[in-house]
């Protein structure tokens, strides 16, 4: 999502006119129970700029929406990122949820990424990171 509406919405209008609008087609995805992940292959990897992106479709550059009807809710967002990120890895039975048996991996955040402002959206900080069950960045 990241590459091509976070940085370029204005410019994929631009190229292919109205069919932009259902460029990466995140909600009907959904509607279609066809399972995603959200993830970018952009240095330094930030889930949060994708967050931002699927749920806001605004372009960084000109603020234009891109595929308004394709937007995603938070709580959509955040499982995309979370339980879709573990099953297009083929680990779904290992990671994504918290639970008896899964890895433990977290990050704790400053800030509440489902009640955030919109424009606030991709700058939460992360006070704790757990893999495994153990603490790697940040303290109990």
């Amino acid at each position: 999502m990241r590459g091509y509406l976070w940085r370029s919405a204005a410019e994929e209008v631009r190229k292919v006119g109205g069919a932009a609008e259902t460029l990466l087609p995140h909600r009907s995805l959904l509607r279609h129970r066809i399972a995603f992940g959200l993830a970018t292959d952009n240095k330094p990897a930030d889930p949060w700029l994708a967050f931002a992106a699927v749920v806001s479709r605004r372009d960084m550059t000109s603020g234009e929406v891109l595929g308004q009807g394709e937007r995603l809710t938070r709580m959509q967002a955040l499982h995309a990122l979370t339980v879709g990120g573990a099953w297009v890895t083929f680990a779904e039975r290992e990671r994504g949820v918290l639970a008896p048996g899964r890895m433990a991996d977290l990050a704790v955040l400053d800030r509440d990424p489902l009640a955030l402002p919109l424009e606030e959206l991709a700058s939460p900080s992360c006070r704790l990171t757990m893999v495994g069950g153990r603490v790697v960045h940040g303290d109990v």
